[in-house]
């Protein structure tokens, strides 16, 4: 007991001269418009709807603990998020044949010095195949020690056994061209403006900008861009010269766009595989440039082809302008058919 006497007091003291550091700390915004809990949704009529998630990470003493260094945010998803074809009879099909696709890192930055805390608001597009999307948030303060938050977003669609014309509505926004040199604002640098036809995803600037590590994987997703320059909205391939995209190699894509002459109604009719091709085959090449669309207005109707990438030949598609909307913020609002 004597000896315990004598040793406690030294204790005490060793514990006050000693710098205690704790992990950092983050945590999703609890607010209606914000994403912060898994999801389950069961439908048939799909929307790559644009939602939002807000994080809030700091130091756990703001005084005393390491800098904030990093913030990154991953997309996992199970099966791929591409619209699988399935077999018939369905008991020929193998989990297999459709694995995960690859990580999508979606924001890897790393945080100025001297940041103690920090709020992030994340846009991203719902996934329009069925499956599980897991996306994880993660901070990292300068000693490496980190903090991480998740939810898993799933959609089960009721006819994915069926279809095979894989349909879906998307809001993309738009970033500006023809003004080089002008850095772009916030808003223009998180707008979901870079677009995967057959999946429906959507990535903002900053996911293919230089500053992004896994830049080429995600460059290699993009099949257009919706581009404004004034109060004129174009698709536009990401091979096309009009582009600073086409100088990212062999990352780009050379996604074919023709116009037609179909309304909302033609539009609607549009559910094989071969009235997709005969469209796009009717379809006219506007101002001999094969690879953008013209000024985009609503009720328009575009005829797409997309690249080969992979062990996936070249898809036909079309995409009906359901709305044009330019404030506060520019979106495009479309209905999508593509083959599976």
């Amino acid at each position: 007991m004597r000896f315990l006497l004598r040793v406690l007091p030294l204790l005490v003291l060793a514990a006050a001269c000693t710098k205690i550091a704790f992990s950092p700390r983050l945590d999703f915004v609890g607010a209606t418009r914000f994403v912060s809990v898994s999801r389950i949704v069961t439908t048939a009529t799909v929307t790559a709807d644009s939602l939002a998630s807000k994080i809030y990470a700091q130091a756990a003493d703001l005084k005393n603990d390491p800098d904030l260094m990093r913030l990154r945010i991953t997309l996992n998803s199970k099966p791929t998020r591409t619209p699988v074809l399935y077999p018939v009879p369905i008991n020929s099909y193998q989990a297999s044949d459709t694995p995960p696709d690859p990580e999508l890192v979606y924001l890897d930055s790393l945080l100025a010095p001297g940041t103690k805390d920090i709020a992030f608001t994340n846009l991203f597009s719902g996934r329009t195949a069925s499956g599980v999307d897991t996306w994880e948030y993660t901070v990292t303060d300068a000693e490496g020690s980190t903090a991480s938050r998740a939810y898993r977003l799933s959609l089960r669609r009721t006819d994915s056994l069926t279809a095979v014309v894989h349909s879906y509505r998307a809001y993309f926004g738009a970033v500006p061209v023809g003004q080089p040199g002008t850095p772009l604002t916030a808003a223009q640098n998180q707008a979901l403006a870079y677009v995967n036809l057959r999946q429906g995803l959507a990535l903002p600037h900053f996911a293919v900008s230089a500053t992004n590590p896994t830049r080429a994987a995600n460059r290699a997703l993009v099949d257009l861009v919706c581009t404004s320059q004034g109060t004129t909205l174009r698709l536009v391939s990401t091979m096309s010269g009009t582009l600073a995209t086409a100088a990212w190699g062999p990352n780009t894509h050379a996604t074919a766009l023709r116009a037609t002459t179909l309304t909302a109604t033609d539009f609607i009719l549009l559910n094989t595989n071969a009235l997709l091709a005969s469209t796009f085959t009717a379809g006219t090449v506007v101002g001999g440039d094969p690879l953008r669309t013209d000024a985009l207005v609503k009720g328009a109707v575009i005829a797409f082809q997309t690249a080969a990438v992979g062990n996936s030949g070249q898809k036909y598609g079309a995409l009906l302008i359901a709305d044009l909307v330019r404030t506060p913020a520019t979106v495009i609002i479309c209905q999508v058919l593509v083959q599976k």
